[in-house]
């Protein structure tokens, strides 16, 4: 850890603008009978201390719970105190007629769905936290985000630090806080869709606002030139006798083509812009378009993930619940495992979250 005193981290906070001098005082006053002097080394668990003083940590507890609604519920309103401009409202842990559980709440007033499993009937699913807790950070221009510190131990809780970009590499560099997500770009937040919830307009809005400008406009040309692009690798690639209709067994027809061309999962990923293969993954994508409520999707967030910067279908659902297939992957996924019947399957991860979300909404109503 870097060497700094009580005294440097609570100057710190005070000038990066995370709490005021009555709020670091009152934080240093809680932490004990003497507190520790203002020239003493603070350990990690005691910088944490400090910051949950300020109000600005979340602790996710990793033991049993009485309730688990309540554990939830109290996750929610913590983080909702913390940013201090989310509204949490609610909070209701559903369980569908298959046994499986969602946590549903109010954000802001816009429903928000976090799809949970619990291992024991008395731990809350950290995991699902720890993937959601962006849903739980301030909107509009708060460039403000949950950073996490996972406990070292199934038994140790989680905690997330609320800090913008720069106050967290602060306590990173100077304090030894080893925060993820570091180098984490935050998604736009705009107002809720203007469209009627749950159509399809409603979903592209919603993608719209927490979109770059960037990423709308690869999407815009992406979509908007579908047909033609189509028309073109049509001619060019298929077969005359090709059922161009979008049907599962089209899919079938083109696996084939596939194969012939490609041998191993890089030799598509390599291709990727190639006509052939970009082809390929727009008459995929509308295929799935067709069968399952969904969407083309499109990311450029700097993350060194494989949903970054490439078209993708999302199913049409609440984020929760929301599934993705990536065509490209699936084309890649052919040519190295080589089994048929594949591309007609990759619809099946969306319909699987369709169905899902079908159930928990309706298990709500009951």
């Amino acid at each position: 850890m870097v060497n700094t005193t009580y005294r440097g981290l609570a100057g710190r906070l005070v000038e990066l603008g995370m709490a005021s001098e009555d709020e670091t005082a009152a934080a240093l006053a809680a932490l004990g009978e003497p507190p520790p002097g203002p020239d003493d080394e603070p350990e990690e668990a005691d910088v944490l201390d400090v910051l949950d003083g300020c109000g600005l940590v979340v602790w996710a507890h990793a033991g049993g719970v009485d309730d688990l609604e309540d554990g939830y519920r109290e996750i929610l309103e913590s983080a909702a105190e913390c940013g201090g401009s989310v509204r949490i409202a609610d909070v209701e842990l559903v369980e569908d007629e298959d046994g499986e559980e969602s946590l549903h709440f109010l954000r802001d007033g816009e429903p928000v769905w976090w799809v949970v499993e619990h291992e024991s009937g008395e731990h809350l699913d950290l995991l699902t936290v720890m993937e959601c807790i962006d849903d739980l950070e301030p909107g509009g221009a708060d460039p403000r985000m949950f950073y996490a510190l996972p406990g070292e131990d199934a038994e140790d809780d989680d905690v997330y630090v609320l800090a913008t970009p720069a106050q967290a590499r602060v306590l990173h560099d100077e304090f030894g806080l080893d925060l993820e997500g570091l180098d984490r770009v935050k998604p736009p937040r705009a107002d809720p869709p203007t469209a009627e919830a749950g159509t399809p307009d409603w979903y592209m809005q919603s993608d719209r606002a927490r979109m770059t400008g960037p990423a709308r406009e690869y999407l815009d040309d992406w979509t908007s030139g579908m047909a033609e692009a189509l028309d073109r690798w049509r001619a060019e690639f298929l077969p005359e006798a090709f059922p161009f209709d979008f049907s599962p067994a089209s899919l079938d027809a083109l696996e084939p083509l596939v194969l012939e061309r490609h041998t191993d999962w890089d030799s598509v990923i390599v291709a990727g812009t190639d006509p052939f293969v970009s082809g390929a993954v727009r008459y995929l994508g509308e295929s799935m378009l067709r069968e399952v409520p969904s969407r083309w999707g499109y990311q450029d967030l700097g993350l060194s993930d494989s949903y970054d910067r490439i078209p993708m279908i999302r199913s049409n659902t609440p984020l929760g619940f929301t599934q993705t297939v990536v065509p490209l992957h699936r084309l890649a996924a052919l040519a190295k495992e080589r089994e048929r019947g594949m591309l007609a399957e990759s619809s099946r991860f969306l319909r699987d979250a369709v169905d899902s979300h079908s159930k928990a909404v309706a298990a709500r109503r009951d």
